[in-house]
């Protein structure tokens, strides 16, 4: 029997909807989720898949909790070449070969420092730059050239584009350089980590989590995140509603407790992180961000 979950919830409605659509469709052939949508309509003959080559901090076994592990035709255990982070990779199925697919965009020469990848002998360069960023990027170049924009306008749209939204934002606060992010489940917590962790100076972080009902008053899914071998943070403050619940989980996975700060107001938490000027990662859940965002602006107004 198979239980249906909050995904697979949501990819059984879109494959509804396409099971009678006939347009184009652009895909990420490393996503089985996302991939097994190409298959919805048989007859539709516009679909385009995008792909990236694995980038430095790719690797051959997962690290963090993913979906979409068995192939959704078969029920074969999918296989991996490489993961770049949690499902996220190339795969395929050993038994009917899904996964196999022709690549319209394939990303390569991925450079997070230099915020840099290439597609057709085409180099990007960004504002913002991730392995998420770079699928993002890689999906609305693949639109782009489906109709035809060229690629010196997809250059500069790149080269300025910036979120200002508190979604993988860089501040300046008291003159520390703080990047802010949301993470409202595991895989984009773990992906948030995975940026910070790739990051090798010395750095703090502030997590913020609440439990409104626009989040779910559910967080057993912080239990998901993997914050084991966190690359050199120096100290973490916990706020929002649940910051006792997100402090435990740290505690457990390791990182040493007198390290470990708890402060229910935003404004408190954000205080005593900038006690320090070492540099700030701080990633908070969906109803924390523009709060947080807000009260970190605030915090560098005053004098």
């Amino acid at each position: 029997m198979i239980v249906l979950g909050e995904v697979e919830s949501l990819i059984l409605k879109i494959d509804k909807f396409l099971q009678t659509y006939s347009g184009n469709l652009i895909l990420n052939a490393d996503d089985p989720n996302v991939a097994r949508l190409g298959k919805s309509n048989p007859e539709n003959n516009n679909i385009y898949y995008f792909s990236v080559e694995p980038y430095k901090f790719a690797t051959k076994d997962i690290k963090e909790a993913g979906e979409g592990k068995f192939c959704p035709f078969c029920q074969t255990r999918l296989l991996y070449d490489y993961y770049q982070y949690s499902h996220i990779g190339k795969f395929s199925c050993p038994s009917c070969g899904f996964g196999n697919n022709d690549i319209y965009k394939k990303a390569y020469n991925v450079n997070i420092n230099q915020k840099t990848f290439m597609i057709d002998d085409i180099e990007f360069k960004t504002q913002i730059c991730s392995i998420y960023t770079i699928y993002n990027f890689t999906a609305s170049i693949a639109c782009a050239c489906l109709y035809k924009i060229k690629y010196e306008t997809i250059q500069k749209a790149l080269s300025t584009f910036s979120l200002h939204n508190g979604r993988l934002e860089t501040l300046k606060i008291k003159d520390t350089s703080t990047i802010l992010n949301l993470a409202k489940n595991p895989t984009g917590c773990n992906v948030s980590l995975r940026i910070l962790n790739e990051d090798t100076s010395e750095k703090e972080l502030l997590l913020v989590l609440n439990d409104n009902i626009a989040d779910g008053f559910d967080v057993s899914w912080i239990w998901d995140i993997n914050f084991d071998n966190l690359n050199n943070v120096k100290r973490i403050i916990t706020s929002g509603k649940r910051a006792y619940d997100i402090a435990i989980r740290i505690k457990v996975a390791g990182f040493d407790e007198s390290l470990i700060e708890c402060y229910n107001s935003i404004e408190e938490a954000i205080n005593h992180l900038y006690s320090t000027n070492t540099k700030k990662y701080v990633i908070a859940n969906y109803t924390a961000l523009q709060p947080c965002r807000n009260a970190l602006l605030k915090y560098n107004s005053l004098k």
